[in-house]
């Protein structure tokens, strides 16, 4: 698992977004989190498991192969779990949540590899 805090600045929302290359295996993201300080969580379908990409966005700008899709199994809990092999290229999942200026959200994530060669992964919050 991976966490780190974020302080919002002055915005109403934010957009959460991974940027995934796996160079030519597979990369698993699962049980996405964001929290306010009352523990509520801010993002929906963060563990996948409505067997959808349903809350958050897609995107392949390079037409990348062997982009993401849900995958059953591969999961940190639950049945379903995010599945990237973009390959030569990065491609993007993201969520946009609503956040309060100057209050802190908790940021969790599970993210495994399938391969012992080059991976790329870079997480990014902002406006």
């Amino acid at each position: 698992m991976y966490s780190f805090n974020y302080t919002a600045p002055n915005i109403t929302s934010a957009k959460l977004m991974f940027a995934l290359r796996d160079d030519p295996d597979y990369l698993y993201l699962d049980d996405v989190s964001v929290t306010n300080s009352s523990g509520i969580q801010l993002l929906s379908n963060g563990g996948f498991e409505l067997d959808t990409l349903s809350g958050w966005t897609y995107c392949n700008p390079s037409n990348a192969p062997s982009s993401g899709a849900i995958s059953l199994g591969n999961s940190h809990s639950g049945s379903y779990s995010y599945m990237d092999g973009s390959v030569g290229s990065s491609d993007y999942l993201s969520q946009t949540f609503a956040v309060v200026p100057n209050n802190i959200y908790s940021i969790t994530f599970w993210l495994s590899s399938s391969s012992t060669s080059s991976t790329f992964a870079l997480v990014t919050i902002g406006a």
